[in-house]
């Protein structure tokens, strides 16, 4: 297989940690790559590095010459007032685009409903992402990296995408690189797997469930391996404790290596997820819509919506990307109004809005995440206790070092995160959550079954390959918005 790209040595480091150390890897002919981790491991600026749109600051990135590397962003940037039409061809002749069969199915798969002058800005967001990826697969590229490629997508646009990229080159030829966090769109497309964590990539052969399964028996390998050093501490501390019987000092190797140990214990942590930020009362009446519509123009989006919305609800919201998922949320809050019926919302109701755009962190990209966060309140009571805003912060998954991170510099994920802190700390008592899983990883775990005891690991592992062989596709759609 011809070599397309290679990374030797790479370092990235921002202001307040270093985000990869030392990494060397390489990207050849027919190899399609998963690229996985935990939000603000690195995933994206190892991409960013190996397309060339940034500088390490130290080792270096190396392309065959002529390679081609087509690149999605987590976060579409077509510009708002651009048509439809435009965003995918550009200035391209009908007859030029419309003579080429795989651009006619890039357009059929992705927006063949969408009308060829409706600008940008009108588009909802799982409309938006279909255009970006039109954008892009229109194209013939070498290399292929999808950051989030599946962000917004319902899923008929997810299983279309996952046919296109595994049909889109012969084999052994192209490449693809893609971050995401869909186990099913993982195991369809790709072969192999690269784990960012701890500042370094590590490879694993095959897709989301030969990774599962590898991640399992690593830290079945490093629970062994720490039980032993306990186990070597307590010996060490047991015999520091008692008097030598027949010397009057003990050896200073014995000594040493115990003060080793001891300072490799890493300090106890209660985790404790976030739970009942909401204090204020909320009454019987909380937001009731009575023949709501909504229409764009001569587009009708929602006609003689019905609902009352009662104390306590918890209703997930479903619909293909365009069907106005977000418009009856923006209803709901009030930062749209219907072009018929009327929505009333009870006295009490204090809405919080998790949006797609983050619009709580617009303008934020140069504070300091620990200035945002004291910005609100300097304490907030949870289950009776007293925390810091830090302190809600760090249960969310960040590290301390992340306070004097700019907003900017975090990541896709770090930022949702914050964005969602942001929101609970205002304290509602209505929640609306518009795809509240978007750039959330899927946290891997050791499965109960490999933890029950008189079963060999080897049996265990069998089982686990048929319960993880081939996921169930996760209902994507199912992220809009739990009413409470």
């Amino acid at each position: 297989m011809a070599h397309l790209l290679g990374a030797h040595a790479l370092r990235v480091e921002y202001p307040t940690r270093v985000v990869l150390e030392d990494v060397t890897l390489g990207v050849d002919e027919g190899d399609r790559i998963g690229v996985l981790g935990r939000n603000g491991e690195g995933k994206s600026t190892l991409l960013g590095l190996l397309a060339g749109r940034l500088e390490p600051d130290a080792g270096r990135v190396t392309w065959r010459g002529g390679v081609r590397i087509g690149v999605l962003d987590q976060s579409d940037t077509l510009p708002d007032e651009q048509s439809v039409g435009h965003a995918i061809v550009g200035e391209r002749a009908a007859h030029e685009w419309a003579g080429d069969p795989a651009v006619r199915d890039v357009i059929a798969g992705l927006v063949p409903d969408l009308p060829w002058e409706e600008r940008v800005r009108d588009l909802s967001g799982g409309q938006r992402r279909r255009v970006a990826l039109a954008a892009l697969l229109v194209h013939e590229w070498d290399v292929l990296a999808l950051d989030e490629p599946t962000n917004h997508l319902d899923l008929e646009g997810i299983g279309w995408l996952a046919r296109h990229l595994a049909q889109r080159w012969p084999r052994g030829a192209g490449a693809l690189l893609v971050v995401s966090h869909d186990r099913w769109f993982l195991d369809e497309v790709v072969t192999s797997t690269w784990e960012v964590h701890d500042r370094t990539v590590e490879p694993f052969t095959g897709g989301y469930a030969a990774y599962v399964l590898a991640r399992v028996e690593r830290d079945r390998k490093a629970a062994l391996a720490e039980s032993k050093r306990q186990n070597l501490m307590r010996k060490e501390l047991a015999w520091l404790r008692r008097g030598a019987p027949a010397r009057t000092a003990k050896p200073r190797f014995r000594i040493e290596a115990a003060n080793q140990l001891i300072a490799d214990v890493p300090p106890p942590r209660d985790r404790v997820e976030l739970s009942r930020l909401a204090t204020a009362r909320l009454g019987k009446d909380v937001v009731d819509l009575y023949g709501a519509g909504v229409a764009y123009g001569e587009r009708e989006v929602l006609r003689d919506v019905e609902w009352r919305i009662a104390p306590g609800e918890r209703t997930a919201i479903l619909g293909p990307n365009g069907a106005g998922k977000s418009t009856l949320l923006g209803l709901i809050a009030g930062t749209v109004e219907p072009s018929s019926g009327k929505v009333t919302r009870g006295k009490t109701v204090r809405i919080g809005v998790l949006d797609q755009q983050s619009r709580e962190l617009t303008g934020l990209g140069g504070e300091r995440v620990r200035d945002v966060l004291a910005q609100a309140r300097t304490s907030y009571l949870v289950d009776g206790k007293e925390l810091t805003p830090a302190q809600l912060l760090e249960r969310l998954g960040f590290a301390h070092a992340h306070l004097s991170a700019r907003v900017g510099e975090l990541s896709g994920g770090q930022r949702r995160r914050l964005q969602l802190l942001l929101v609970l700390l205002a304290e509602p008592n209505v929640l609306l959550l518009d795809e509240p899983n978007t750039q959330e990883p899927y946290v891997v775990r050791t499965p109960p079954f490999y933890r029950s005891e008189g079963r060999s690991w080897g049996a265990c592992r069998t089982r686990a390959a048929r319960r993880v062989a081939r996921p169930r596709h996760p209902d994507r759609s199912a992220g809009k918005a739990g009413v409470r």
